[in-house]
């Protein structure tokens, strides 16, 4: 590209309020897509994304032209907000080419969602800092990919495999989070027709049923992707493959490194679209957005929300940029993660803030950490290399495919449900066999049903049983309970059993984190959540903390500047938060960098120990806080329940920062706390929203989570001597 070049783009793009590494995609992307073969393979991708009958009207849409303008387009308010931004863009954008600004919205879609058309980057890549999930992804904007933080992947996957693990462990021994979850679940589910038209008493009960299927295979779903990252990241640090360069070189000579890497990725890629699934139906059940959004479920079976114009009319003024982000999340069929969560960052404050439920912040934090783990895939040089290498490998007449195929699918290849090659299929067969996988699994877990138990309910106390979940627990005691998940785990045994491949058996079951019907330890109703803390009080058998192995500390070579904004509809996002200047670290994130470019000294890396002592000497304050969170469990729900301390979630923070632990905030209620000590494990927990007071089954949750990571007890902490 000449100087004069880049003069036009750069003129352009401060007239459009855009940046030039944005007008320049947009302009490849014109030329691209309005000539052939890019303008049918661009169709050929909307009748696949938007079923043909939709697809039409939005090509027919895209090939509309109208009166090009030399001239840009005049703002009719202040272009203040990154809403504002991009609207006024592509606004501008379609303007000058003499398109519609749907047909160019569109266009830069699907280069942003396959990846194409991008302009050469020039600047240096960036580094992570103390940026949340939006700004990082607008540190991107024109900058060389960054190679990959192996060591934030790592973190961030120990962190989610444990927080799932105890999750599903914890719908076993928790009566009252089971039914919460589930009864809380059913108020989203969006009704199939033939539904809507029984009995009141029978649609609850089906609402209910489904959520029980549907939130027991997303559990599971996030059991099988986390487990196979955090095993493949621990693998790599066990082997000392702590670099890039390291693991290319060891993935170019092992085959079935390459495929685990596949598998790792296609599997959270998967877990990801599921959450904003999830995400998109919480959204449409809310009390502030539900009124905004109209879903349906066709007789297909597949869910749709649409927006309600007239309820969006009818709040005028009132109707705010965030509101219009979270609509069109809502009605979008593949959402943008990026787009989302920097315009959320741009728009929210205290106020629409509260517009979310927890349920919707809780949603909102896993998609955060399931995004910025695929991004060091997806969005990174590392990444890029490693899918070149994996398609061309998977379409080598010589490649070992049973090899191939054994690492990304446990699940017999002749026992999979069909599924057609996909347009965001990224390795071939390797990916089409990862869908089937997901979606045989599907089927199996929606045979599964408590409906009997649930007309049991109904039976014994009349309509109103499954009203509220607190209605159900006076019908069920904990040994019908426990009867209850005997049956289901036997029965979700037998089906994995089914699906194993010759010689591997139990691999499914592993992988999807059920328990053996007649394993003597397999989790059944305790006070203390987890079954191993339940034998530590009764057995005494103590708990042993639980270690990663230790990686070896990357050290970067250079500070690089940070860019001004993202690719994909994130212009103008950076410059408009602060950034300051920090040490850099070999634990935790690597320091902010300076908006200037500015080489600075190397900081001497922090060596961490290998383990966290085993007593913590503090203040009276924090010694109170620890000892409440940590102290055995009572009935403390009970009406007459002795008065204990509140924790406030600010004070719990501040407390993990005293005995060293770093805190990883992502967008929603997300925070993850690193430990300090090479071998101890990250442990993430969900910010309680809207209010940050910790209620008394959340402190033992927190608790119990503690105990059996770290081994802590009472005990570990003590009072500074002489205090």
């Amino acid at each position: 590209m000449n100087s004069d070049d880049q003069l036009t783009f750069s003129k352009r793009a401060k007239e459009w309020h855009g940046t030039p590494f944005t007008v320049r995609w947009i302009d490849n992307t014109v030329k691209a897509l309005t000539v052939s073969p890019g303008k049918e393979q661009f169709e050929r991708w909307v009748v696949d994304k938007y079923r043909p009958q939709a697809g039409v009207a939005v090509i027919t849409a895209c090939n509309r032209r109208v009166p090009r303008s030399s001239k840009t387009p005049t703002p009719t308010a202040p272009v203040k907000t990154l809403v504002e931004r991009n609207t006024f863009m592509f606004r501008a954008a379609a303007a000058h080419y003499g398109v519609t600004s749907d047909g160019i919205r569109m266009w830069h879609e699907y280069a942003s969602e396959m990846n194409l058309f991008q302009p050469e980057r020039t600047g240096n890549p960036p580094r992570r800092g103390k940026e949340t999930s939006g700004m990082w992804m607008a540190l991107l904007d024109g900058h060389k990919l960054p190679i990959i933080d192996l060591d934030y992947s790592r973190r961030t996957a120990i962190a989610e495999f444990d927080k799932a693990r105890d999750a599903l462990e914890r719908w076993r021994t928790d009566p009252k989070l089971f039914w919460d979850d589930i009864f809380t679940r059913s108020k989203s589910i969006i009704p199939s027709p033939e539904i809507l038209g029984m009995d009141p008493r029978i649609r609850q009960r089906v609402a209910i049923d489904d959520a029980f299927r549907t939130r027991l295979y997303f559990l599971q779903k996030s059991h099988m992707a986390w487990k196979a990252a955090a095993e493949l990241f621990e693998e790599l640090a066990a082997r000392g493959l702590n670099t890039p360069a390291a693991i290319e070189r060891a993935y170019q000579r092992e085959p079935a490194l390459v495929w685990r890497f596949v598998a790792v990725i296609e599997r959270n890629s998967a877990l990801t679209r599921k959450m904003w699934a999830n995400f998109q139906q919480l959204l449409a059940a809310s009390k502030y957005y539900g009124p905004l959004l109209k879903p349906s479920r066709g007789t297909d079976g597949i869910a749709r929300i649409t927006s309600n114009n007239v309820a969006i009319q009818a709040l005028g003024k009132t109707f705010t940029p965030m509101d219009d982000i979270v609509v069109q999340t809502a009605i979008s069929l593949t959402p943008s993660p990026v787009g989302f969560f920097q315009r959320v960052e741009d728009s929210i404050d205290k106020k629409e803030r509260e517009k979310f439920s927890a349920e919707e912040f809780e949603a909102m934090g896993d998609i955060a950490a399931a995004n910025e783990f695929n991004s060091q895939f997806m969005r990174t040089e590392f990444g890029m290399r490693l899918f070149s290498h994996a398609a061309r490998l998977e379409k080598d007449p010589s490649t070992d495919r049973a090899l191939m195929l054994s690492t990304v699918c446990f699940i017999d290849p002749a026992k999979l449900s069909p599924s057609p090659p996909a347009y965001w299929d990224r390795v071939g067969e390797a990916s089409r066999c990862a869908r089937a996988q997901n979606l045989t699994w599907s089927e199996t877990m929606w045979q599964k049903s408590i409906e009997e138990l649930l007309i049991f309910f109904q039976n014994v106390a009349g309509p109103m049983a499954l009203a509220s979940s607190d209605n159900v627990a006076p019908l069920m005691p904990v040994e019908m309970f426990n009867d209850i998940w005997k049956k289901l785990d036997e029965a979700m045994w037998d089906s994995a059993a089914a699906l194993d491949r010759r010689g591997e058996q139990g691999r499914v079951a592993r992988e999807y984190g059920l328990w053996n019907p007649s394993d003597r330890n397999r989790p059944k109703a305790t006070r203390h959540l987890f079954w191993e803390l339940e034998m530590q009080a009764t057995r005494g058998d103590p708990v042993q903390p639980k270690t990663t192995p230790a990686a070896v500390p990357q050290v970067y070579e250079q500070t690089i500047p940070v860019s001004q904004t993202t690719a994909q509809s994130g212009h103008a996002f950076a410059s408009s938060k602060e950034v300051t200047k920090a040490k850099v670290k070999t634990r935790g994130d690597a320091a902010p960098t300076p908006v200037e470019v500015e080489v600075a000294a190397e900081e001497e890396p922090v060596v961490l120990p290998q383990r966290l002592p085993s007593e913590f000497k503090l203040g009276k304050k924090t010694l109170k806080l620890f000892h409440r969170v940590l102290e055995p469990p009572e009935d403390d729900e009970k009406d007459d329940a002795p008065t204990k301390g509140q924790v406030k979630w600010g004070d719990f923070e501040t407390a993990m920062k005293r005995i060293g632990f770093e805190i990883v905030q992502t967008a929603g209620s997300s925070v993850r706390f690193e430990p300090p000590a090479a071998t101890a494990r990250p442990i993430t927990f969900h910010r309680p929203h809207p209010d940050a007071i910790l209620s008394p089954h959340a402190i033992k949750w927190l608790g119990a989570r503690l105990k059996r990571t770290y081994g802590w007890t009472t005990a570990t902490f003590q009072r500074v001597e002489g205090e």
